[in-house]
């Protein structure tokens, strides 16, 4: 019995030491994963009638918040740090701005009661049947190009404070609307998958919209021209240590991870 516990104890030891020296990189940091994740998010809608095309912003987006409910402070810290994020991540010109005129996001943090005449008058009647089912959500609006030119995000804060999902949701539907637009059980780790626990950008978010947002990456790209150009795009991120480093990064730079 003696020496079967010194063996175990060995073992132990060489096992703790070598540990370290074999750290894997994740499942998601290889081209193909990344994707596959790509066209998961990016093409078509939440709901099945979208082209099957790359949608972005090339104008700059400005956002006009409506806030409906209090907790005001609190609501456009944790937006701000986001637009924050996504603006470095991107490299899309992103600012919040005074006017309803001047913007091309509108934002409401509104409550449950006051939801569907806010869906009817800025997405119409025909989104209101989208929001059975939803804890927030999110419209946007494409030109003739697949040029994202307009959205509207809808947050009815009793309802995502109900499902402990008020971050996701801002976090989430503004992120969505800058052209990955779909959810996907397919894609982990990210905010994209329903079926997880993450509320913040993942490192597979941070490089799925550096794809999105890559000047080679134009609006109407489709699936199979997505194929040829991803390669180039990876390889450009990986050599600059992006896609090594994403998880890292993206907790580190992303201020909302600072608050939680």
């Amino acid at each position: 019995m003696r020496n079967k516990a010194t063996r175990l104890t060995l073992w132990l030891l060489v096992f703790i030491c070598l540990a370290p020296t074999a750290i894997a990189r994740e499942r998601w940091q290889n081209s193909a994963y990344i994707t596959q994740s790509f066209t998961e998010v990016a093409l078509g809608s939440e709901f099945g009638q979208a082209k099957q095309v790359v949608r972005k912003w090339v104008k700059p987006i400005r956002l006009f918040v409506t806030h409906q409910v209090g907790d005001q402070a609190l609501h456009e810290k944790l937006l701000d740090a986001h637009i924050e994020h996504l603006a470095a991540i991107t490299g899309h010109d992103i600012k919040r701005v005074s006017s309803a005129k001047q913007a091309n996001i509108r934002l409401f943090f509104t409550r449950e009661s006051m939801l569907l005449p806010l869906i009817r008058q800025y997405s119409g009647k025909a989104s209101v049947q989208h929001e059975r089912g939803s804890v927030c959500l999110a419209s946007i609006r494409t030109n003739a190009a697949d040029e994202i030119v307009a959205a509207v995000i809808y947050i009815p804060v009793d309802r995502a404070r109900r499902h402990a999902k008020l971050l996701a949701c801002i976090v989430e539907e503004l992120t969505q609307t800058l052209g990955l637009p779909r959810d996907s059980d397919a894609v982990f780790p990210s905010i994209f998958n329903d079926k997880t626990v993450n509320y913040l950008l993942t490192g597979l978010d941070d490089i799925l919209l550096r794809m999105l947002y890559d000047p080679r990456m134009l609006p109407g790209t489709d699936r199979r021209e997505i194929l040829k150009i991803s390669p180039h795009i990876l390889s450009d991120l990986e050599k600059r240590g992006l896609i090594e480093n994403a998880t890292l990064r993206v907790k580190s730079e992303g201020a909302l991870y600072q608050y939680f």
